[in-house]
């Protein structure tokens, strides 16, 4: 099982985990503690469970929706979330330049 994940957030501003382009929020936290994490689709049953920042158990077969973005664009995002929270002296535009432009030299790649 490929357990690489990053941390995001959603749309609210809570801490979220995007696992292969699908996002998911906490649900709940259990006395082992364990995380449990759910799919930010209502309408979707993935669930996954954390313990130490690593997936225990996830069912990777059961989306019945399409993942939310590419993982390069969300991480993308997530670093433009980030700063425009933290550098509010900086306009959004500057702040959008300068991390297309890291994520580019990062992956040397055009988006």
């Amino acid at each position: 099982m490929d357990t690489k994940f990053t941390w995001s957030t959603t749309q609210k501003g809570e801490k979220a985990l995007l696992y292969k382009n699908y996002l998911y929020r906490l649900r709940r936290e259990n006395q082992n503690g364990s995380l449990i994490y759910v799919c930010t689709n209502k309408s979707c049953p993935r669930v996954i469970t954390l313990k130490n920042d690593a997936i225990i158990q996830c069912d990777v077969t059961r989306y019945n929706h399409d993942p939310r973005h590419t993982e390069d664009a969300q991480t993308v995002f997530t670093g433009l979330k980030r700063r425009v929270i933290t550098d509010v002296d900086q306009s959004i535009g500057e702040i959008y330049e300068e991390e297309v432009k890291k994520f580019r030299r990062a992956n040397l790649i055009d988006i």
